[in-house]
């Protein structure tokens, strides 16, 4: 479970979407920076947990060499919109359009999120979870 503020990742990288996948990889992965030249090195005293979660962020992670930062991005903005709440109660991890501030013509290009019937499915969060 990834537990992050998307509002907070935004602002603090001006909305520059290879930043925001820079720490979506430092929080997925647990990094701490090498030295001062490291790339994640600006983001060390900054907080960016949140009630925005993504349930199988290693697995977006995994599979992010074949999306484009910005469809990462739209991912997980969209993904923040979600309640956790409602997660939480009923284990619903779909958005409804009806939930979305935007419209569906920003992101209907993006090849990690599905729509069907008015909901959007997140491609890595519908991932079947292994029989031990």
């Amino acid at each position: 479970m990834f537990l992050y503020d998307w509002k907070k990742i935004w602002d603090f990288t001006d909305g520059n979407v290879h930043d925001c996948y820079l720490i979506f990889k430092m929080m997925t992965n647990n990094l701490i920076p090498q030295n001062r030249y490291d790339s994640i090195y600006r983001f060390r005293n900054a907080d960016f947990k949140g009630a925005s979660f993504l349930v199988h962020p290693d697995v977006l992670l995994f599979h992010s060499y074949k999306y484009t930062k910005r469809e990462i991005a739209q991912y997980l903005a969209l993904a923040s919109l979600r309640s956790f709440a409602d997660y939480l109660a009923t284990g619903n991890i779909t958005l409804s359009l009806i939930e979305t501030p935007v419209t569906i013509d920003l992101f209907t290009d993006n090849r990690l999120l599905r729509i069907e019937n008015g909901i959007v499915h997140f491609i890595y969060e519908e991932v079947p979870q292994e029989k031990h």
